[in-house]
This record gives C-alpha cells, structure tokens and sequence, in this order.
C-alpha cells in the first residue's frame, strides 16, 4: 500500500507548467507522472477523486484495490468506486460510481487518510466481479503475503453464497495457493486447469549435482518440471549462464523426464501454453483440443 517515491500531490491544472489530467480540475506534472509505476499511478487518481468527493463515501471495489496495491489484470477503470450507505441502487455520474450498500464498521479502514473498505471486504468485492484468472491472481497474492487468511475468506466468501459472481470466487478460491510467487504462475494455473492438465506442486525442491533448486511446477507423476520465464533475470549475462546450469543439472535427474518453460505470452492463453507442456510429456485433459478453438 506504500510506494517508495515522494508523495505526489494532485493540483489544478493552471498552477502546473506541463499538466497531465487526472480528471476535470485535477493534474500532476508530466516529470511526476512519468516517474510513477502503473499502481502507482492508479493509487493517484483513487487518492485525488476520494479526496474530491463533495459528498462522503468509502472507496471500494477495485478503486479500494489500488489503495491496499492488490495486482491488476486487463483493462483499468479509471473511475472511482465507492460504497454510499445513503443510496438505494447504484449511481454512475461524473467519474464515480456510488454502490448502493452499508458497511459494517470492521468493513472499513483508514488508508492514509482515506476512507476505505477494509482488505478482507475490498478482496472479497474484487473476487466476485472479476474474472476467474483475475481472481486467483488477487487471492494468491494476499494469501502469499500472509495479509487475509485462507479462514477469513472463506468465511467471507460463504456469507455471499449464491450472489453475483460467487461461483467463480469459491472455484478462485478452491485454485488459490500461497506457493505461487508471481503474477505468472498464478495466470498459468488457471491457463493450466482450462487444459485439464493435474494440479502441480509448486515450489518442489531438487538437490542436484550443481545444487539445491527450485522450480515453479512439478508433476512428479509424469516427470515434468514446468518454469514461467519472466525474462528480467536474463538481462545479465551472468544470470542466463547461471540458468542455463540449473536446468542442465535438474534435467540429468532421473525423476525428471520433461522440462517446459514458457512466459507470458503462453500463460494467457491455452492454445499456446497446450503444445509447450505436450513437448515435454505432460498429459492434457481429455476434450483439451476443443477447449482451445
């Protein structure tokens, strides 16, 4: 929920030499702009919108996501999410959209200043109008962080039973592990389940002649070791040569029949990750081919 960069402070457009808007009456210079991350960024306008409001209301939803920094998939909106205890539907105007609700006092949160729904009530908003793949990115990244227990959502997720979107949060939450380390992995297993591939080990650990390594995924009952590449680490020379002994020395092990590595341009999508983990021996689901057209 922190970022390590100065605070950025939103102003009228006229006071600024080179102004990006955030929305009607709102901007940053460009130099601060550039400097930020996208989460940092979307922290921005969630702070300068809340803070904008004329009439009081608890950010939530997504726009309550980017305050406690829980990932992002797909398409941004950029518009402020809020819970208003005084509306009967939800109402959509001016860059914010108002949930009609109540919240309880556990459902909400100071978030430097900013009121905002808690991060077990913002998890489980997200979760249940999302989708699936999107879900299991958010919930393996708090449960991962040790930030909500596996316990609370369940409970949280039980209360919803039978609401919009609660069938893919229990099936996320089913799928979710605190095992998986990165945004990649998590996107895989979901690629990987629409495949009928068997549920992998995560995080197995190999003592080989070079040394003791992890990988991502394992399949003990094929003998295939899967890694997601998320190719930053091979932009030292060192480090690829370094990757390269790994490999060699997990492949001479007996155990291991198959080696698969793909990134994220496979994750995302089952007809390309299908033909990678085929080549390295591991079985699909049976109808696999029909799911992938």
């Amino acid at each position: 929920m922190t970022s390590s960069l100065p605070p950025v402070i939103a102003r009228r457009p006229a006071d600024l030499d080179d102004p990006v808007r955030l929305f009607p009456g709102s901007a940053v210079e460009r130099s601060e702009w550039v400097a930020l991350d996208a989460p940092d960024r979307r922290r921005l306008v969630v702070r300068a919108r809340a803070t904008a409001l004329r009439r009081p209301a608890v950010v939530s939803h997504r726009s309550a996501g980017a305050l406690w920094g829980l990932p992002e998939l797909g398409t941004w909106d950029w518009r402020l999410h809020v819970v208003d205890p005084g509306l009967t539907k939800t109402h959509v105007g001016g860059g914010v959209v108002r949930h009609a609700g109540m919240l309880a006092t556990t459902d909400v949160a100071d978030t430097g200043g900013i009121a905002a729904t808690s991060l077990l009530r913002t998890v489980a908003d997200v979760v249940h109008g999302v989708s699936l793949t999107h879900a299991v990115l958010v919930l393996d990244h708090v449960l991962r962080r040790g930030e909500v227990g596996a316990d609370e959502l369940e409970r949280a997720f039980t209360v919803r039973a039978g609401s919009r979107g609660s069938r893919v949060a229990r099936t996320a939450l089913d799928l979710a592990d605190a095992a998986s380390e990165s945004a990649g992995e998590s996107i895989s297993r979901v690629t990987m389940r629409d495949l009928g591939v068997a549920a992998p080990v995560l995080q197995h650990g190999f003592v080989t002649d070079a040394g003791r390594f992890r990988v991502d995924f394992w399949w003990p009952g094929a003998g295939v070791v899967g890694e997601f590449d998320g190719r930053v680490k091979y932009d030292d020379p060192g480090a690829l040569w370094a990757e390269k002994r790994r490999e060699d020395a997990i492949r001479r092990l007996p155990q291991v029949v198959g080696f698969a590595r793909w990134g994220m341009r496979e994750a995302v999508s089952p007809r390309l990750l299908a033909p990678v983990l085929l080549a390295a021996g591991l079985p699909l689901g049976r109808g696999w081919a029909d799911r992938v057209r």
